[in-house]
């Protein structure tokens, strides 16, 4: 068991005094753009055809 003192060892670490500290939660990443919800079909290639009911 640690004291109260101390941290746990999973806490949060320290934040840097570097030219560029680690922020302690870092943003999420900016999203991508989205991609086309049919993107074009690769050259020589035909899409499957709709399989029926």
């Amino acid at each position: 068991m640690t004291t109260p003192n101390e941290p746990a060892p999973d806490g949060p670490a320290p934040v840097p005094s570097g030219p560029d500290p680690v922020p302690r939660d870092p943003q999420p990443p900016e999203p991508e753009p989205a991609q086309p919800s049919d993107p074009e079909p690769e050259p020589g290639t035909r899409p499957l055809p709709e399989p029926p009911d």
